[in-house]
């Protein structure tokens, strides 16, 4: 389905990965460090760059995903940022570099599949399996819009002005309260032209960076709001 590169120093993340994305239909190159990374990168086509965030060599994810950013070749390369840290600083240092998203180990295998689907599948505006809650929640960023679902991967809004593709939005919304964990960026994958009269948008986003503490609580929620509408 794609072709990635893996870059992590340590081996038994690299056979973890590997095992997980071929076991998808990818085809997996690995690196142990962002020298060989970049090597790999002139000599072959990726879709998409899985990258530890940090590595020794005087060189870490950040730097790489930086250098990838400045190659006009490879500035739209999608880069997934992996790392053990869990501070929301680390995930906006990640954002600043121009990474497309955020895993945190210990690694989710759902979580990590659904966002490399969601990332090279371009195609499917539904991007996984994962189960989903309607909702009619509101939410600001520098408009009014309207959560009406939820799922373990991110949010579909109704909004009145369209969203491009790829934007990053941090928006306020009381679903966050509800849900008990603490307010998460989200990256959009789709924009559907709902009503061209009214001014109407379907917008579907997947969390950037959300930690795997913040899965249950979510869970939670969605289980809890599918037994209310059943």
């Amino acid at each position: 389905m794609a072709n990635i590169l893996i870059v992590d120093d340590q081996k038994s993340i690299l056979m973890t990965l590997e095992a997980l994305l071929s076991s998808d239909g990818h085809s997996v190159v690995q690196a142990t460090n962002a020298i060989d990374a970049v090597h790999h990168l002139t000599q072959e086509k990726f879709d998409l760059v899985i990258t530890d965030a940090i590595m020794p060599g005087g060189s870490d994810g950040y730097a790489l995903t930086r250098t990838i950013r400045k190659q006009p070749q490879l500035g739209s390369l999608p880069v997934i940022l992996l790392t053990g840290k869990r501070e929301k600083s680390d995930v906006e240092k990640g954002l600043e570099a121009g990474v497309n998203d955020y895993i945190i180990k210990p690694i989710d295998p759902d979580m990590l599949l659904a966002k490399v689907k969601t990332i090279v599948d371009k195609d499917s505006e539904q991007k996984s399996d994962f189960k989903e809650a309607a909702v009619s929640i509101k939410a600001d960023w520098e408009i009014k819009n309207e959560i009406i679902a939820v799922s373990e991967l991110g949010f579909t809004l109704r909004s009145s002005v369209p969203m491009p593709i790829g934007k990053i939005l941090r928006i306020k919304s009381s679903i966050f309260d509800e849900i008990g964990i603490d307010p998460v960026a989200l990256r959009i994958d789709s924009c559907e032209d709902l009503n061209p009269i009214e001014n109407a948008w379907k917008i579907h986003g997947h969390f950037v960076g959300i930690a795997e503490k913040e899965l249950t609580p979510l869970r939670l929620f969605i289980r809890q709001k599918q037994s209310k509408a059943s």
